[in-house]
């Protein structure tokens, strides 16, 4: 207890020097009670210095905000807390860089605004030793329990569109109807996986594994070829598939004349530098994926 007391009386005896330090020059008014204790119930109390009140006034709306996602964060992760213990998971660093940054993206925090400050205060004031000026700017902005647990209730929905997504994709692996849509669940899966630390990043990791897979069966197949002209369609196993890519168009012999993108691709070529005595092709490549994707058409010359 004297332990406690002793503590108690040299914060109070630096709180004093300080204060003997700085003499006040100008002020809004007479200093409220809530800007001296910088605590209330129902609201978010906060103080900022700076050279100017505009830039101390801008400061001190953005540590209103602060406290807003960190109250939000530490709920969920409070919350968070006991069901990675049971899947074997702790919360890491990572994790609760996670969470914060997506409390940060709370709708609500966009309407963060002066004009519903309740009430503010200022004063400028002069470090005596060095004589340098300062204007320090205080908010009293209203946030209570009710306001806290809607916001984690809004974040707690965004979370749950985070599952239903993974599930979504999973349902759309098996119904692919183009490369660029393999190419977009890739890259959204990896940031997924990235930003999760619960068992829905294994998940979301697994599955851009097996869209990543999907590049293996991808093949270019002839639908028709006669002199002069082929057509193709790119294949995903057996199901055809687009893509807006334009392929890589090569001949030892022929002139290409012609190369269109569609559902059937096609291509039109000239063969009369080609030669019956020897084999000789148009190749097709693709970049897909990780992969090139190549097929080489005889050309069939009499």
């Amino acid at each position: 207890m004297k332990k406690i007391l002793s503590t108690l009386s040299l914060s109070l005896l630096w709180a004093v020097a300080l204060f003997a330090q700085q003499k006040t020059l100008e002020a809004s008014g007479k200093k409220p009670e809530w800007a001296k204790l910088l605590v209330e119930t129902g609201y978010i109390i906060t103080q900022s210095d700076a050279a100017s009140l505009g830039e101390a006034q801008q400061k001190a709306m953005l540590l209103v905000k602060q406290e807003i996602v960190r109250s939000v964060a530490e709920q969920v992760i409070s919350a968070a807390t006991h069901s990675l213990q049971e899947q074997g998971l702790s919360v890491t660093e990572s994790y609760t860089q996670s969470i914060t940054a997506k409390a940060n993206k709370v709708p609500f925090l966009q309407g963060i605004s002066v004009s519903k400050v309740e009430d503010s205060y200022w004063e400028k004031l002069r470090d005596k030793p060095s004589k340098k000026e300062l204007y320090r700017y205080y908010v009293k902005y209203p946030f209570s329990a009710a306001q806290l647990g809607k916001l984690v209730a809004e974040f707690r929905e965004e979370d749950q569109k985070i599952t239903r997504r993974i599930g979504e994709l999973e349902a759309l692996r098996e119904q692919v109807e183009s490369v660029e849509q393999i190419d977009a669940a890739v890259d959204e899966l990896g940031s997924l996986a990235a930003s999760l630390e619960d068992s829905r990043k294994e998940k979301a990791a697994l599955l851009q594994s097996r869209y990543r897979a999907l590049y293996e069966n991808l093949l270019i197949a002839e639908v028709e070829h006669t002199l002069g002209r082929i057509a193709y369609r790119l294949m995903l196993g057996e199901r055809p598939v687009k893509t807006s890519r334009k392929p890589q168009v090569k001949s030892d012999c022929a002139t290409v004349t012609q190369a269109t993108v569609g559902d059937t691709c096609s291509i039109a070529y000239r063969y009369d530098g080609c030669y019956a005595d020897v084999e000789n092709f148009v190749s097709v490549q693709y970049r897909l994926g990780h992969r090139n994707v190549l097929h080489r058409f005889l050309i069939p010359l009499p």
